[in-house]
């Protein structure tokens, strides 16, 4: 991880000192530490990392020669000031680093060649550089017991610990989940959490990262291989819309590991990483993987081969009117390649995409927009609708950053959620956000740096909050708005144009296509599925589906034709704040699957349309262009880091849901990043897969004649739900009801229409608890 924080020498106001007789400059106010590094000069830092907060100077490493200032300075707490004369190489300094060093090895073990992070251990780098050659202590070094279990995902040995605080910070400061805690004094000092129980946090795993030594390892790579032995390639999160920024370390063919960026993405995850992006990459081979193609014929089903398989698609799309539909993880090459199917290969092809439709978020999407990182900078946060904490993760550690830094976190909605703590959140009712966004109007328009965050699903569903939202933000010409998307790759889907899934499912109720296929789309397992269940219920045509684990719609499928994992392939997504970002591959997948890319491209080979691309770049230039959201940009453009759009990813013609109707209680359902497939399919993940449970308030749950633990099915005009376990909180709103999306056997999806639009349902029980 990038240790120093990075310093602009090309901004005004500079500050000019001699270092080490060198005549330099740095910005007013940048730490000793960092205008060093600027300059070619290391100092040797373990307690300091710029991202968790101010300096503490704990570790005593960096210490240097200020000229007038008693004794040595810590080089990471210490300002630049004018004519400031530092030495880093003196008799004294070197002295002091020899002596720092020998006091953290005196009891530290000598088990690099064993440890997890042999290799990539600052603690070993900086005893080579600037430490002694020999120990002179002889002395028994002290032992504890080995590993203890921080987590279930996260090992613990305290030999190796040297007390930097670094993880203890990262708890209390950045996560802020109050967890870890520094436990004893002096020697016998150690981390623990503060009731003894295992740490459970969203963002756990970052301590693994912020550890400069080899305290903290994770567990499922615990011995699985060194440095030396993998390959680390740049890619990006495919599990929700933010897009983090990843490393992938590859062994053999295989994902072994999931980490920050060694340089982080400020404008996205600042090399941060919510637990379910950093230990999820094991679905890739869990038992719903689908690693061979699958035919079903009338005497059961058979693989075949990737070649086979392909030839028999293309001859049930022969000829065929086929619907296309394509899920909201595709990637922009995907998505594009399919759409280019109905202009060539398939032609009368109907095209669109699964997701939100949105149609009354174009005025919101049309308005001057903010990256992540912005959030840094505004003086007030708005959070209007939804639930970053359980939906958008890393969003979570930004809000946190910034009440950090002294801006107003404000917000209204109908769910509760981990964040109302960091300011005042008016809580509404399901339906009227509008009511909220009213209450946060005048405060939006005094603000001098405003950021509103809105929820794509809630603000989609409430036209009239959307506009109301709308209206506030451009009566601020500094505000800017930030969409919290509930798409992976929604952005880049509406940038090509795609329309919602309605077009399929309308061409399938009129008979108006005669086949399905299904590119990384499940919509029988998605809001809506109740209509899309009694549309193929009397669909006579093939359905063929590209995806790579099982699922409902894979399982109802005729043929399958198995494809990669973000993590295996090439590609380009594009975040939910309009960022385009590339997925670079790490592991190969297995030998009888292909890229989601490559299969479309051979399709159209089969079916007498020769693409004129054969790589994923090529193919992004071919799909995008022509296409304003993406002009200019190329995959060399959007690079390592990224490029935003250049215009907003907007459809047209999409309509506004209608208000809810009918009888029963309103109910309120969330996406969480946590519990969702990923989690269910990761046996690093098994403990955090989100219960398929309904949670309501006491009087709530006595007006429909329910307890705790009981088993109930919801009605509503839209389906009939799975069974969920009731459970009662004293804590939530009476008159409304929660239910997670994505939970085992997706229960809530049943009863949601596809337009995610306020519903109202009817609580039955079917069995007492």
């Amino acid at each position: 991880m990038a240790e120093y924080a990075p310093v602009d020498l090309t901004v005004e106001n500079q500050v000019e000192f001699e270092l080490d007789g060198r005549r330099v400059a740095a910005p007013a106010g940048t730490m000793l530490a960092d205008a060093c590094y600027a300059h070619g000069v290391e100092i040797p830092i373990f307690c300091y990392e710029p991202r968790i907060g101010p300096p503490i100077g704990a570790c005593r490493m960096c210490l240097v020669e200020v000229e007038g200032m008693r004794g040595l300075q810590t080089a990471c707490s210490t300002p630049v000031a004018p004519d400031m004369v530092v030495r880093t190489t003196t008799d004294a300094v070197k002295e002091a680093q020899d002596g720092v060093l020998e006091v953290l090895l005196a009891n530290h073990p000598l088990d690099c060649p064993v440890c997890d992070k042999g290799g990539e251990c600052p603690l070993q780098d900086r005893t080579f550089k600037f430490g002694p050659g020999t120990s002179r202590y002889v002395e028994p070094k002290r032992h504890q017991p080995k590993p203890l279990n921080l987590s279930h995902r996260i090992a613990l040995d305290r030999e190796r610990c040297i007390s930097c605080f670094r993880c203890v910070r990262f708890s209390q400061e950045v996560a802020q989940d109050g967890e870890l805690t520094m436990q004893e004094r002096g020697a016998r000092s150690e981390i623990t959490t503060f009731s003894g129980d295992p740490y459970r946090g969203r963002f756990s795993g970052n301590i693994i990262d912020v550890c400069p030594v080899g305290a903290l390892t994770s567990i499922p790579y615990r011995f699985v291989s060194r440095p030396w032995d993998v390959q680390n390639t740049p890619s990006v999160c495919g599990l929700c819309p933010v897009g983090c920024n990843t490393e992938l370390t590859v062994r053999e063919g295989r994902t072994k590991r999931v980490t920050g960026r060694p340089e982080p993405n400020p404008a996205v995850e600042e090399g941060w990483l919510c637990d379910t992006g950093r230990w999820a990459y094991d679905a890739s081979w869990s038992q719903a993987r689908i690693t061979a193609a699958v035919v079903r014929e009338a005497t059961g089903d058979r693989t075949a081969t990737l070649e086979d398989a392909v030839d028999g698609a293309a001859a049930l799309l022969r000829g065929r009117t086929a619907g296309i539909l394509v899920g909201t993880a595709a990637t922009v090459e995907e998505a594009g390649i399919a759409a280019d199917l109905a202009g060539g290969a398939l032609p009368g092809a109907v095209v669109a995409r699964m997701g939100i439709p949105g149609g009354a978020l174009a005025p919101l999407r049309a308005l001057p927009g903010a990256q992540l990182g912005d959030v840094d900078d505004a003086d007030l946060v708005v959070v209007a609708g939804g639930d970053p904490s359980a939906q958008q993760p890393v969003a979570e550690l930004r809000l946190r950053k910034a009440r950090r830094f002294g801006a107003t976190v404000t917000g209204c909605g109908p769910r509760p959620h981990a964040l109302e703590a960091l300011g005042t959140f008016i809580r509404t009712a399901p339906g009227d956000l509008a009511a909220g966004v009213a209450s946060l109007a005048e405060a939006i328009a005094a603000a001098t740096r405003p950021v509103v965050m809105w929820d794509e699903a809630d603000l989609a569903g409430e036209p009239a909050a959307a506009e109301a939202l709308a209206a506030a933000i451009a009566a601020n010409p500094a505000a800017r708005q930030l969409e919290l998307g509930a798409e992976v790759n929604g952005s880049g889907l509406r940038a090509l144009g795609l329309p919602d899934a309605g077009a399929v499912l309308d061409a399938v109720r009129a008979g108006t296509v005669d086949a399905l296929l299904l590119v990384h789309a499940d919509p029988l397992d998605a809001p809506g599925r109740a209509a899309w269940d009694a549309a193929l219920e009397g669909f006579a045509g093939p359905v063929i589906a590209i995806a790579s684990h099982a699922d409902a719609t894979t399982e109802r499928a005729d043929l399958v034709l198995p494809a990669l994992t973000m993590w295996e392939q090439e590609g380009t997504l594009v975040s939910m704040n309009g960022r385009v970002q590339r997925l670079r591959p790490g592991a190969r997948g297995p030998e009888g699957a292909a890229a989601g890319w490559e299969l479309l491209v051979a399709l159209a080979h089969r079916l007498g349309v020769v693409p004129g691309y054969r790589t994923a770049a090529a193919a992004f230039r071919a799909v995008t262009a022509g296409r304003p959201a993406f002009a200019g940009i190329t995959p060399e453009a959007a690079g390592v880091l990224g490029v935003p759009l250049a215009a907003p990813a907007q459809v047209a013609g999409a309509s506004a849901p209608p208000p809810a109707s009918g009888e029963g209680v309103p109910l309120v359902a969330t996406r969480t990043v946590y519990g969702g497939a990923a989690a269910r399919r990761s046996a690093a993940l098994a403990d955090t897969a989100a219960p398929a449970e309904l949670r309501m308030a006491p009087d709530t749950a006595a007006a429909h004649w329910v307890n705790d633990g009981d088993r109930v099915v919801l009605r509503s005009s839209s389906g009939e739900s799975g069974r969920l376990t009731v459970r009662v909180g004293d804590g939530l709103p009476e008159g409304v009801v929660f239910a997670p999306l994505g939970a085992p056997g997706s229960p809530t999806e049943g009863v949601l229409p596809a337009d995610m639009a306020p519903v109202l349902v009817r609580v039955a029980r079917v069995e007492a608890g």
